[in-house]
């Protein structure tokens, strides 16, 4: 399956909020968690989120309308 990076936080609970609004809305998502001792010296140690690409317009949709994305 192609994924399309939908939303990243460096906080956790925000992340578990935004997948649990798309499984709650149908949509299919998992988390990639890049603040391991690894990742935080390469990346900035942040979470991200995933969903199918053929579902990032209507995820991205509904992350804005809930205000998941209001940082």
């Amino acid at each position: 399956m192609d994924t399309s990076l939908v939303y990243f936080s460096i906080s956790d609970l925000k992340i578990v909020t935004a997948r649990h609004v798309l499984t709650e809305s149908g949509i299919e998502s998992f988390i990639l968690n890049k603040k391991d001792s690894m990742h935080v010296g390469l990346f900035g140690g942040k979470v991200e989120l995933y969903v199918g690409i053929d579902r990032q317009a209507e995820a991205r949709k509904i992350l804005e309308e809930t205000g998941v994305l209001d940082d």
